[in-house]
């Protein structure tokens, strides 16, 4: 991306609540730069801490191409470090489990939860055991939510976090229960997935009978973003029934509304009285972005049809996302969309405050490679 094309983005879109360029959502240098400046230097989402409630719980998962573990360690605390074996690059674990020791499948390497190296089979004197260990992430946990990241020197995230907090501290988010994750690849860029998430006006086309009865458009309400997210809030009709359950802290209209917001640069929620689902992405690709969701709950004890159904309505109401944004992501491809403007703000601001970040995190990046003599190939034809 070169500097003339950022000062056009920041011309058109930077506080203009207007959409990208077509470029933006299927340029390959675009990518790379968001790989590097966007997910390279942010805080990334892997997953709920209470998918590994118990000390040797783990699961695998990436940020970009870099694989890592996710483990509750020995003093049962959240641990992510590379999960590459120290000796040969061998992979060390796969899926979810719980064990005691991570050991490598080719030569036996094996690593305590904390990433020492516990033992090395017929090593002695070729490796300093105290001094081998997996590197490890710097890791935070916010709203029962664990993040990482591969930044040297990231902003504190909690910090950045406190004015969304006080926004849903009532829900008690960190408290909620794990109720089950997938993980999908869907056939879209991965903003076009932020951008839908985050966006009240497609409610009552897309999703005519799961969401329109439930939450329309025409009562969804921005809150105020900040640096670090964005989000609104999702009005029920007086028709709409309570939501049952919740935590006693939420007021009456709270329990009358959801609360849908993006963690930057890809995380994505909907949180409410009874539930919340959680979309964590990655791009794979262009027009393919890996989809890590689940869902927790406020009552630990539902029964298996209610626990069905949620996963039901949830699994409906993607489905219907992923085939509209299949759609968009081909519209995208042609050479006539140039972008245009954006629905008012409690439509669409929040898609406009994603894109002010994006550009953000485009400028800062260009400028360092600029002062280091640096350049960059243009992202958008």
């Amino acid at each position: 991306m070169s500097s003339d094309l950022l000062d056009i983005l920041q011309a058109r879109c930077l506080g203009n609540n207007q959409s990208l360029p077509a470029g933006c959502y299927t340029g390959e240098d675009m990518l790379k730069l968001e790989h590097e400046h966007v997910f390279g230097n942010g805080w990334v989402c892997l997953g709920r801490s209470d998918e590994i409630p118990q000390v040797g719980d783990f699961f695998t998962t990436t940020i970009l191409d870099e694989p890592v573990l996710v483990v509750r360690d020995e003093s049962a605390q959240v641990r992510v470090m590379s999960n590459v074996c120290r000796h040969r690059g061998m992979r060390l674990a796969s899926g979810v489990g719980n064990t005691n020791r991570f050991r490598c499948p080719y030569h036996a390497w094996t690593y305590n939860l904390d990433g020492q190296l516990r033992n090395a089979p017929l090593m002695a004197g070729a490796v300093n055991k105290s001094e081998c260990r997996l590197p490890a992430l710097t890791t935070q946990c916010w709203g029962g939510f664990i993040f990482a990241t591969l930044a040297a020197d990231p902003l504190d995230l909690e910090a950045q976090l406190e004015p969304l907090q006080q926004e849903i501290q009532n829900y008690h988010l960190a408290e909620m229960h794990h109720l089950q994750t997938f993980e999908e690849v869907w056939n879209c860029n991965w903003k076009c997935l932020v951008e839908n998430f985050i966006d009240g006006y497609h409610l009552s086309v897309v999703h005519p009978k799961s969401l329109k009865p439930l939450t329309p458009t025409n009562l969804c309400r921005k809150f105020a973003g900040d640096r670090a997210y964005t989000g609104y809030n999702a009005h029920y009709p007086d028709s709409a029934p309570e939501r049952r359950g919740g935590h006693p802290d939420l007021t009456a209209k709270e329990r009358r509304q959801s609360r849908l917001f993006c963690i930057f640069p890809a995380l994505v929620v909907s949180v409410a009285a009874d539930a919340t689902a959680w979309l964590s992405l990655q791009p794979r690709g262009v027009d393919k972005v890996a989809v890590r969701w689940g869902l927790a709950t406020s009552d630990s004890d539902l029964s298996d049809a209610e626990k069905r159904a949620l996963i039901d309505k949830w699994q409906e109401i993607n489905a219907e996302d992923h085939a509209i944004l299949e759609q968009l992501q081909q519209g995208l491809n042609s050479s006539m969309f140039q972008g245009g403007a954006l629905a008012p703000a409690n439509f669409e601001g929040t898609v406009s405050e994603f894109h002010d970040y994006l550009i953000g995190c485009m400028q800062t990046g260009i400028s360092q490679k600029s002062e280091s003599g640096t350049t960059q190939a243009s992202a958008i034809q």
